[in-house]
C-alpha cells in the first residue's frame, strides 16, 4: 500500500500525466510491432502496459473517494478528459485493433487455455464497443464526445458531493 502520509496533492497530476505518457508509448510500441500478432506480443503486452498509471490511479481514486478536498476535485475534473483521450488513443488505434482482430480470428487454432481465450474475446469486444470499427470521422466525433462526457461526469460527481455536504 502507498504511504499516504508522504503523498501531497500536488504529486498526483505529474504522476497521472507521466503514467498516461508511459502507457501510450508502450501501447504504440505494441501497435507498431512488425512481427505477426501473437497472444504474447500483443495481448500479454497490453495487459502489462500502464503499470504506473494503474498504480497512481488506484491511489488517487482511493484518496479522492475517502478524503477528498477542492484541490483533488479540481484535479479529477482536469484529468478525466485526458484519461478518456488516452483510453480512446488505445481502443481507437487502428493498427492495434488489427493485431487484436488477427489474434481473435485465429483463436481456435491457437489452442489457448480458457482464461487466455476469454482475454482474446474480451479485448476484441472491448475494441469494437469502444468504436474501433468506426470511420476516421466517426472516431474523431466519438473522441470529442468521450472527452466531454468524462469532464462533465467528474464535475457532476463533485457537484453531487457538494450538495450532499450542504
Amino acid at each position: 500500500a502507498a504511504d499516504f502520509n508522504k503523498i501531497k496533492n500536488s504529486d498526483y497530476k505529474p504522476a497521472i500525466e507521466e503514467g498516461i505518457k508511459q502507457q501510450l508509448a508502450e501501447i504504440q510500441k505494441i501497435a507498431d510491432n512488425n512481427e505477426p500478432a501473437t497472444f504474447e506480443n500483443t495481448l500479454v503486452a497490453m495487459e502489462k502496459s500502464g503499470q504506473l498509471l494503474r498504480r497512481v490511479s488506484g491511489v488517487f481514486n482511493l484518496i479522492a473517494g475517502a478524503n477528498t478536498n477542492p484541490e483533488l476535485q479540481k484535479l479529477q475534473e482536469e484529468e478525466a478528459p485526458k484519461l478518456a483521450a488516452a483510453n480512446d488513443e488505445i481502443f481507437l488505434n487502428t493498427k492495434l485493433f488489427k493485431r487484436v482482430e488477427a489474434i481473435y480470428k485465429q483463436r481456435e487454432q491457437l489452442k489457448l487455455d480458457s482464461e487466455s481465450n476469454r482475454l482474446v474475446e474480451y479485448y476484441n469486444l472491448k475494441f469494437q464497443m469502444a468504436g474501433a470499427n468506426l470511420t476516421d470521422a466517426g472516431k474523431d466525433s466519438l473522441k470529442k464526445l468521450n472527452k466531454e462526457e468524462a469532464g462533465l461526469s467528474a464535475k457532476f460527481t463533485n457537484q453531487l458531493l457538494a450538495a450532499a455536504k450542504a
